[in-house]
């Protein structure tokens, strides 16, 4: 059987609009079973171990921040950790689809939910025929957000009747944890355009030209076509 799972994460919330941050951004990770990454989470798993990295879930915001469990671990040591998984990300046979809402745009929880509905509505639409070439679809998600749950579960039955829910965690899928650091990237690249980076965020990146040369033009070639 032919399944597709895709893996869910998001930033921001349906609450109000936060100037500091007030994106909200949806990342789906794909992923073909058929494409074995098995090695591919062996060789990460050993590499963080080397890095003396023991925790099962790589999160990439507090990372960065240096905020808990990463407050001990110096800057040297959590851009090592967040190497690999940018390493990782790019040597597995994965796309990505973001979906990135400007909340001062849509300033409340019911517009918010329609602009969410109506982007991945489309999306799906116009690429309707990756989907259908598969026998099964697997959603992985935390449900972190029942509001961004709702509108996964309504639209994905709406349009496919052989669709998979599993709530799970992110410690135990390292592709959850991809579309973490996917998602993650992506907000830093809007805050950098408005330029609403942290000092920790800036600080993180030893050159200004570094997220863009070193992350954001590497994940970009995972983007779904």
């Amino acid at each position: 059987m032919k399944e597709l799972s895709i893996f869910i994460d998001e930033s921001g919330d349906f609450g109000e609009v936060v100037n500091t941050s007030p994106y909200y951004i949806v990342t789906f990770v794909f992923h073909n079973q058929t494409n074995d990454i098995s090695s591919n989470i062996e060789k990460l798993e050993n590499q963080l171990k080397n890095c003396g990295f023991t925790d099962e879930y790589v999160h990439t915001h507090p990372l960065i921040r240096k905020e808990h469990p990463y407050h001990n671990l110096s800057i040297d040591e959590r851009r090592k950790i967040l190497n690999k998984m940018l390493r990782f990300t790019m040597s597995c046979d994965i796309s990505y689809y973001n979906i990135v809402v400007n909340k001062k745009e849509a300033d409340n929880k019911m517009k918010l939910s329609a602009k969410i509905a109506k982007i991945l509505s489309q999306f799906i639409r116009d690429n309707l025929s990756f989907f259908t070439d598969y026998e099964k679809i697997i959603i992985y998600y935390d449900y972190g957000q029942q509001e961004l749950g709702v509108i996964i579960n309504t639209i994905l039955n709406t349009m496919f009747s052989n669709v998979d829910f599993r709530h799970v965690s992110p410690k135990q899928y390292k592709l959850l944890q991809v579309a973490d650091f996917i998602c993650s990237m992506e907000l830093l690249k809007q805050k950098r355009n408005e330029n609403l980076l942290t000092k920790s965020e800036n600080n993180f990146f030893y050159k200004p030209q570094e997220l863009s040369k070193n992350y954001l033009k590497s994940i970009k070639k995972k983007k779904f076509k």
